[in-house]
C-alpha cells in the first residue's frame, strides 16, 4: 500500500512539474488576443475582431516605446496588420482602408487606444521577406518575450542578452528555425543587480514581407 501511495505521489509531483514547465506565461492572454486578432482579420470576422480588441483592452497593454530598432530594416507597415485594438475596431467596422494608414495607427497614441500604464507591452514591427530585423530594450528580473506574425508569416526568434558585468547569453529558438512558425514565445531570468540589454532578432522565414508584434511583460 505504501508503495502504491509513493508511486501516486511521485506521479502527481511529476505532473505538477510538467505543468509548471509548460504552463502559460504572464503575457499569454496578450499573445492569445494577438493571435485571435490575426486570425479574425484574415477571415474577415467582425465579431471575432471586436472580441480580440476587447481582450487587448482588458489585458491593459501599453505601447512598447523602449523597444528600438538597431538596424536599417524599418519599413512601412502600409498594407499590413497592426496589432492593436484601434486597428481591430476599424476592421470590425468594415474599414478595410485602414491598412493604408497602418503606419499612423501604429505610432499615434490616440489611434492605439492603449494605456500608458499597462502591465504588458506591445509594438508592431515589420520585416522584409527572407530578411531579419533586430530590436533592443533594457530589462531586469523575469523576462517574457513573444512574437506573433500576421497571417501567412513564419518567423524565428533569436535573443541575445548582455550587460556591463560581462553577461553574454543567448536564448534562441531551437524548433523549426529554418521553416519558421506563426508565433514564438520564451521566458528567462535576468540579473536584478544591473540593467541588461535584450537584443531580439526576428527572422522572416517566409517569401512575403510581414508585420509582427513583439510582446513583453
Amino acid at each position: 500500500m505504501k508503495k502504491v501511495a509513493f508511486a501516486l505521489i511521485a506521479a502527481l509531483s511529476a505532473l505538477s512539474v510538467q505543468a509548471q514547465q509548460s504552463g502559460d506565461m504572464q503575457i499569454q492572454a496578450v499573445m492569445d488576443a494577438c493571435i485571435a486578432l490575426r486570425d479574425a482579420a484574415a477571415a474577415g470576422d467582425a465579431a471575432a475582431l471586436r472580441l480580440s480588441a476587447q481582450s487587448l483592452r482588458e489585458a491593459g497593454v501599453a505601447h512598447f516605446d523602449s523597444l528600438q530598432c538597431s538596424d536599417d530594416s524599418i519599413g512601412s507597415l502600409k498594407g499590413h496588420l497592426v496589432f492593436n485594438e484601434a486597428f481591430a475596431d476599424s476592421l470590425a467596422a468594415g474599414n478595410a482602408a485602414i491598412y493604408d494608414r497602418a503606419d499612423d495607427m501604429n505610432t499615434s497614441k490616440a489611434h492605439r487606444g492603449q494605456t500608458t500604464d499597462g502591465s504588458y507591452l506591445t509594438k508592431t514591427c515589420f520585416v522584409p521577406a527572407g530578411k531579419s530585423t533586430t530590436w533592443t530594450f533594457g530589462s531586469m528580473g523575469h523576462q517574457e518575450v513573444a512574437v506573433v506574425a500576421e497571417a501567412g508569416g513564419l518567423v524565428t526568434l533569436k535573443i541575445h542578452v548582455t550587460n556591463s558585468g560581462g553577461l553574454d547569453r543567448r536564448y534562441d529558438d531551437t524548433k523549426a528555425v529554418r521553416r519558421g512558425m506563426p508565433q514564438r514565445k520564451t521566458s528567462f531570468e535576468l540579473p536584478t543587480s544591473r540593467r541588461n540589454t535584450v537584443e531580439v532578432e526576428i527572422v522572416n522565414c517566409g517569401q512575403k514581407d510581414c508585420s509582427f508584434v513583439v510582446i513583453s511583460n
